[in-house]
């Protein structure tokens, strides 16, 4: 009987949309877990080819590393699955989420970890959202393995605003020590490296490296708000 009523009680006007959205939430949700199945496995690959055991330390960068990853996705199902697939949302307020949930998954008592955030309302279209929140997830995860082997507290600057000629300009890096001057900046790094690349590859984006004593910092430059708005117009 619960069955009958269920299929004559009228449905919302809204509901098919929602049924959409849905749809292509766990659909990017799902891309986003094949690629951290294939991050799991390249990092095992990696393990394989160490000479020797990992040290503690090691051991727990890598799983905090993963766990991040997983709560990044969490965050990003929570937020694709209320938003128009084809709409344009501020970038701004998921970043400062993202940042605030990466440190309480990244920082420990050998290593705090605070975030400086500046800038202003960062308007993109929805289908960007994804690549750019897991390449933010990949700087802080490279920033906790590298930026301050002494263990000393990490800050994080994460930046976002209009940089002209219809570009919108995403600078995330941090205090530390930097990277080697042998570092090949176009090419070089692990697989955090690749992931980011990848990714900015894959929504059309200039992503660029700078490094020097007083810190990293990497900047990720991409079609501004008003493009994606002038598309639903």
């Amino acid at each position: 009987m619960d069955a009958i009523l269920a299929t004559r009680r009228p449905q919302p006007p809204s509901a098919p949309a929602s049924k959409d959205l849905v749809a292509e939430a766990n659909h990017r949700i799902a891309n986003s877990l094949t690629l951290l199945v294939s991050v799991v496995r390249m990092q095992a690959a990696q393990m394989r080819r160490q000479p020797g055991p990992l040290s503690p330390a090691d051991v727990r960068l890598m799983l905090e590393g993963i766990a991040a990853r997983i709560n990044t996705i969490s965050q990003l199902h929570r937020l694709l699955s209320h938003a128009d697939a084809d709409g344009v949302t501020n970038l701004k307020p998921h970043l400062k989420d993202v940042a605030d949930a990466l440190v309480a998954a990244l920082s420990s008592p050998e290593q705090t970890v605070k975030v400086a955030h500046s800038g202003n309302d960062c308007m993109v279209m929805m289908c960007h959202v994804q690549p750019i929140i897991l390449i933010l997830c990949e700087i802080f995860i490279n920033a906790m393995k590298y930026a301050h082997p002494a263990g000393v507290p990490l800050l994080m600057s994460v930046d976002c605003r209009a940089g002209g000629g219809g570009r919108l300009v995403l600078t995330a890096g941090d205090d530390g020590v930097g990277l080697p001057e042998d570092f090949d900046i176009r090419h070089g790094g692990g697989l955090g490296f690749r992931v980011m690349r990848s990714l900015a590859a894959e929504i059309g984006a200039d992503f660029t490296i700078h490094s020097s004593g007083l810190g990293l910092s990497f900047r990720l430059s991409l079609p501004e708000a008003s493009m994606a708005s002038d598309k639903l117009a």
